[in-house]
């Protein structure tokens, strides 16, 4: 009786501890969505000045993935985790809608706001976009027990393939948040270069190539499949190397889908692309790179990063607001270079250190 009794009081406590968590994680959200809702937060127009027209104004005659794409995913966690707050069971409908009810009454504050701060622009399509964003994070919340499995899986696998924590976990949040500068829509070498543009889906023979795409793409490849290989536990190398590149493909794929016209997905496909590929897995599959991939990351780092330096007219500050998707990929595209040479800097300082 003694040892039930004592199951139930830790399963309550756990309980709780994860209800304050949720609730901490919550309002964590709803400060950033906050912040970046009202920023600069200066120059504020007076009360008498607002006006209520912008719910019912027409549609912007131009309407941006960019911009839709924002909405929906800062509001996405927003949803799931009031959903995931106020999930009891048999009773998951009401929690969907409380998650769209506060993610529409949040929005519609915030643009209100906005209508007072010169620097932005209040817009029902925002509110409709932020509720679409909390509805579609509360949906996700239904199946929260099979994202815990797959993040169960991925933990394994994480353990099997990759360093003990402490050696890797630092770098492998390194290649996260490189995935997020995969929205920038171009080459995290070429991030801030002005002549460098995606090349159109099916030029001719006579153009076949366009060097600085192919060879910041080419760059881009290397150094993350060389990164990446540092991480590595002995015997993954060519595995790991096959499954970077095959995901860096489809992150990119996913990005421009989703910022893009799906034709505009075809350069991705163009002969640049293909050979930055071919010529990048060539290269990461030699048995001198394979011995020597911490040398091989370093000088590729270094030369991204002090390329930029001379090539790129603002390279750790390229143009673009952090409020959106492009740009926030943009600043983390020119930081993070420096921020993984410093990282295997430090990996090979802490290496060297006598045991």
């Amino acid at each position: 009786m003694g040892r039930l009794s004592d199951l139930t009081a830790t399963r309550s406590s756990m309980t709780r501890l994860k209800s304050f968590t949720l609730i901490h994680a919550l309002i964590a959200c709803v400060v950033a969505i906050v912040v970046g809702s009202l920023y600069p937060f200066h120059d504020w127009r007076p009360v008498s000045a607002w006006s209520a027209d912008f719910l019912f104004a027409p549609p912007p005659r131009y309407i941006t993935r960019n911009d839709v794409s924002t909405n929906l995913l800062a509001y996405l966690p927003l949803g799931y985790l009031i959903a995931l707050t106020l999930f009891r069971p048999s009773r998951r409908s009401p929690a969907i809608i409380a998650a769209c009810l506060f993610g529409a009454l949040l929005s519609t504050s915030m643009e209100s706001l906005q209508v007072l701060l010169p620097g932005r622009i209040a817009s029902n399509l925002d509110i409709l976009s932020n509720g679409l964003g909390a509805l579609t994070g509360a949906s996700l919340a239904l199946h929260h027990a099979r994202w815990r499995a797959i993040a169960r899986a991925m933990y394994e696998w994480r353990q099997t393939w990759f360093r003990p924590h402490g050696e890797a976990t630092l770098g492998l949040w390194l290649l996260l948040l490189w995935l997020l500068s995969q929205f920038a829509l171009v080459p995290t070498p070429g991030v801030g270069v002005l002549w460098l543009h995606a090349p159109p889906a099916g030029h001719g023979v006579a153009q076949l190539i366009d060097p600085p795409w192919f060879i910041a793409m080419f760059l881009e490849l290397v150094v993350i499949g060389a990164f990446t290989a540092c991480l590595l536990r002995p015997g993954h190398y060519t595995g790991a190397i096959f499954l970077v590149l095959g995901l860096v493909f489809a992150l990119k794929l996913l990005a421009w889908v989703t910022l893009m016209k799906f034709r505009a997905t075809g350069a991705l496909l163009s002969p640049e692309t293909l050979a930055a590929y071919v010529l990048a897995l060539w290269l990461l599959l030699l048995p001198s790179v394979a011995r020597h991939r911490r040398s091989a990351a370093l000088l590729l780092l270094a030369t991204t990063a002090f390329g930029r330096l001379i090539l790129v007219p603002s390279p750790l500050w390229p143009s673009g607001s952090l409020l959106n998707l492009i740009g926030l990929a943009r600043h983390v595209a020119a930081l993070w270079p420096w921020l993984a040479l410093f990282y295997l800097i430090a990996d090979v300082i802490r290496s060297r250190r006598p045991r």
